[in-house]
């Protein structure tokens, strides 16, 4: 790791100094006040610097139906407690995905970096060398476009204008689409910039990742010995596509656009990215970067004129002793997102909230072991920033029942026996599933199942032909369902995102839609319903017109009527769970520069910001016009804004 400067035993003169302004320095010397009292009726409520503050106790903060106080005030540190000042050019606050490519990004334009990171290095990568490690780089595939390394496998070269209007289309526009292009147009060139440094590292690879002992827990095997020294290569990574070689991308499905643009990491823990992250950890070491784990920020630095200077940051080893990182040049917060924030997310997920309040659930039901809490996110609003405005969102979509193979473009049932959707719309399927009866939905299809399978897109939840042992797995478990046991038969899945583990599912065939009925829990007037429905649907799928009822397009629209019929069921109920994170962050403008009080044209010189502290990317919930967008849009944005930050742009 490269040297930091540090001053030590300064005075409370030359704290007030180096801090200048700011939450901390400001409140210190009576500077941020909220504003005047006598502003007319409905006049913003915000600090000085333009920080929303809360209207009143117990209200909502200014400028969005948030429920409650969950901003609260700055810390004040005082300056005794601060025990070293560190100077660089550009400080990162957050070691995850995108802090790690702002690292990459910064230090490729020259800059020293300091990077801010709660978790240990262990929680990063695998040191006791046994396979057993959930890495911190949480995620197995890096969305992206057009590459070298994904051109090469014969994806590509694609439109990227098409691909980002897909995801403007799919949040409804509730985006900003020069966020969207910036990720489109330069993911291709940020994975081929990390793939360069992967490949310059070759020795170091063999040395620490040609032999890793894989624990038998974690696959349900003998411990294994496995070779991760070169994760660019099958079947340590492939790409989600369609099982047929010669299909035409984009496949079209619903009206929606998906495209096969992802590299995705394969292993026995699902999660081996951490042996592709670690190199360009490595790397941005070695060219300017200093990691600082175990240290949390708390409150940005800002000077008179409200530009951030620096960050203060907390020694998680001694706890109440603190660090001051002053930035020459930018401080880019990649601090992620709010999921282990309880009350933030209650205040700030608004239709989740909705959701789950009428459920029954309160905010003691969204506790979730995360030390992800929202901290950058209030850092920027407390240095004058404010969250995107509803609908913000997180990963917690509902696709409905759907088989080990994935979501495909299957007839779907209620519990009354009903079809309720057009069921190739991927899309929109989790705000439909919300609204359905609670309890059992069911998908129904016959002999000619991969016929329908083949034909879905590679949306989230999708099938994955791209490891072909896996593919191969499942179809074997297919031909091995029993047909007439009311049990059903459990087979290896291919879904996207999946892993060595096999994850499994449970599939029911049967000789007669009655006997199949009966698998799948219907009874009595569901049962007639359900029988008369896959008729209707029969009916629609010979007519010359196709789904008069929901607008399948016609190609999907497949007869359930050979025998063996299949059937698959799940449960559908009106709680909402968030996913891996939530995804509404913080207004910036093109340049991720944090714009003041959401006003993109006054930025705040100064602060930058990426991955899930970003807001304006994708509206209510995750939309995958290619698997891996978070990361791949987390990674793109976090280097860009390192660029950004060194340069001072």
């Amino acid at each position: 790791m490269s040297n930091h400067e540090v001053k030590k035993g300064f005075s409370r003169r030359d704290f007030l100094k180096s801090s200048a302004v700011g939450a901390v320095g400001l409140a210190a010397m009576g500077v941020l006040t909220a504003c005047d009292s006598s502003a007319p009726a409905g006049a913003p409520v915000s600090e000085g610097n333009g920080a929303p503050v809360a209207a009143s106790e117990g209200e909502r903060i200014f400028g969005m139906c948030s429920t409650g106080d969950w901003l609260g005030k700055a810390p004040q540190i005082e300056a005794t407690a601060i025990k070293e000042v560190i100077e660089k050019d550009v400080v990162v606050v957050g070691g995850g995905h995108s802090g790690l490519l702002a690292a990459l990004g910064a230090v490729d334009e020259g800059a020293s970096v300091a990077v801010i990171e709660t978790q240990p290095w262990s929680s990063f990568v695998d040191l006791k060398g046994d396979g057993t490690n959930r890495s911190g780089w949480y995620g197995e595939d890096i969305g992206h476009v057009n590459s070298k390394w994904l051109i090469g496998r014969g994806f590509g070269p694609y439109n990227t204008g098409e691909i980002a209007y897909e995801f403007v289309k799919r949040t409804m526009g509730r985006c900003d689409p020069d966020l969207i292009k910036k990720y489109v147009q330069n993911s291709g060139p940020m994975l081929d910039r990390m793939m360069e440094i992967y490949a310059s590292m070759e020795d170091r690879r063999i040395q620490e990742d040609s032999a890793v002992v894989v624990k038998k827990e974690l696959h349900g095997k003998d411990d294994v010995t496995v070779d991760y020294s070169d994760m660019t290569q099958y079947p340590l990574s492939v790409v989600h596509h369609q099982h047929d070689e010669d299909q035409v991308y984009p496949m079209q499905v619903g009206d929606y656009k998906t495209w096969p643009c992802n590299i995705q990491f394969y292993g026995h823990q699902g999660n081996n990215i951490e042996y592709f992250n670690k190199y360009i950890c490595y790397y941005a070491q070695e060219h300017g970067a200093t990691w600082y784990f175990e240290h949390t920020g708390v409150v940005l630095v800002q000077d008179a004129g409200g530009h951030v200077t620096g960050v203060i940051a907390e020694d998680l080893n001694s706890p109440g002793t603190y660090k001051q990182f002053n930035a020459r040049q930018g401080v880019v917060m990649a601090a992620g997102d709010f999921k282990g924030n309880p009350e933030m997310c209650w205040a700030l997920l608004n239709e989740y909230m909705e959701w789950a309040e009428r459920s029954g659930q309160t905010v003691a039901d969204w506790q979730y072991t995360s030390t992800r809490s929202g901290t950058g996110h209030k850092m920027m609003c407390w240095a004058g920033g404010i969250m995107e405005t509803t609908p913000r969102g997180c990963m917690g979509k509902k696709s409905g029942p759907s088989g080990p193979w994935g979501a495909g473009p299957f007839l779907q049932l209620n519990k009354k026996g009903r079809r309720f959707h057009n069921e190739a719309g991927t899309a929109t399927a989790s705000g439909i599933m919300f609204r359905q009866p609670q309890g059992l939905a069911s998908f129904v299809t016959d002999k000619k199942v991969f016929q329908t399978l083949f034909k879905g897109g590679l949306d989230h939840g999708a099938p994955n032909f791209g490891w072909k042992e896996m593919a191969d797995a499942m179809l074997e478990g297919f031909n091995s369902i029993e047909v007439g046991n009311p049990e059903g038969t459990q087979i290896s899945g291919v879904a996207v995102a999946e892993s060595l583990a096999y994850m499994k599912g449970t599939v029911y065939a049967a000789n007669t839609l009655d006997e199949l009925a009966d698998f799948l829990g219907y009874t009595g007037d569901a049962k007639k319903t359900f029988l008369a429905e896959v008729a209707h649907y029969n009916e629609l799928c010979r007519s010359a017109e196709g789904d008069i009822d929901y607008g399948k397009q016609k190609n999907l629209m497949i007869p359930v009527d050979e025998a063996p019929f299949y059937g698959g069921k799940s449960e559908l109920n009106s709680k909402p769970s968030l996913g891996l994170v939530t995804l509404a962050g913080v207004v910036a403008d093109e340049e991720f520069r944090v714009a003041r009080a959401g006003n993109k044209e006054d930025p705040i010189k100064g602060l930058y910001t990426c991955g899930n502290c970003l807001g304006n990317r994708y509206g209510l919930e995750y939309v995958t016009p290619m698997a891996g967008n978070s990361l791949g849009m987390a990674m793109t944005h976090g280097w860009l804004a390192g660029k950004n930050a060194a340069q001072g742009i």
